[in-house]
């Protein structure tokens, strides 16, 4: 008996954790195309990457399971020589303050805009934070632009052609000590509430190019499939494991044994 409870625990299990992978997918598909964004991963990577955690965490991690863990590769970098799209080559992070006035976060999104009362936000409306973590306001100007380490600089509307005035120093940050995850809102921040990490401009910033998504329509497609065949896999392993119950059952009811 409890063998077999345990085998079916497990398929159990391993069924919710196939759920979980099609809701992961389905995510990571409708992020396609944007800019910045990071896939996230599925329960069978994140195991691999939690028995590297201490144990306590990883067991606290498989229960809590609000965040996800994602993948922190670099998307394709495109040049776009738009003035508003900015992208990190290589490491690091930007700081936003999501528009719905959520705990500060980490992003790679860099297709800014700037809204009616002139704060800098990137393309889904979140604020971008400068390094002391303040919204950045842009004063009205002829020209914008931010330097490789996050310095903001404007040409005045009244100045003469080619002033530069700084108004900000756009926050980034390595991030490097920094365990991240995705928060249950789907942004990222550092798995320990209390270690965000600070503004240290060691990330260098692109004007004029763009990073796209990581998650790849091909990498989902073949995710789809293997989550179906798994899915189906375990379905037919609880019906052979009650056959198997009911199977022994009879047999210990037999006269005689």
């Amino acid at each position: 008996g409890s063998d077999m409870d345990r085998m079916i625990y497990t398929a159990l299990n391993s069924l919710s954790n196939s759920r979980f992978d099609q809701r992961v997918n389905a995510q990571n598909l409708a992020n396609l195309n944007v800019p910045g964004f990071k896939k996230d991963l599925s329960t069978v990577r994140a195991s691999t990457f939690l028995a590297n955690m201490d144990q306590y965490q990883s067991r606290y991690f498989a229960q809590a399971s609000q965040e996800t863990l994602f993948s922190s590769q670099n998307g394709a970098i495109q040049r776009t020589d738009e003035r508003m799209d900015f992208a990190i080559r290589d490491q690091g992070y930007f700081f936003i303050e999501p528009k719905n006035g959520a705990d500060v976060a980490l992003s790679r999104r860099g297709d800014f805009a700037i809204t009616a009362d002139r704060f800098l936000t990137d393309g889904a409306g979140n604020f971008m934070l400068d390094n002391d973590m303040n919204k950045i306001n842009v004063p009205q100007n002829r020209d914008l632009i931010i330097d490789e380490s996050g310095v903001v600089l404007i040409e005045p509307i009244d100045a003469p052609d080619g002033t530069r005035q700084q108004i900000a120093i756009l926050g980034t940050t390595l991030a490097e000590d920094a365990q991240l995850v995705k928060s249950i809102d789907g942004y990222i921040r550092p798995y320990n509430k209390n270690e965000m990490p600070v503004a240290d401009q060691r990330a260098e910033v692109a004007q004029g190019f763009l990073e796209g998504s990581n998650a790849t329509a091909l990498d989902a497609l073949l995710a789809n499939i293997e989550g179906q065949r798994y899915f189906e896999l375990n379905v037919k392993f609880i019906k052979e494991a009650k056959n198997l119950d009911e199977a022994t059952t009879r047999i210990m009811r037999l006269p005689g044994t």
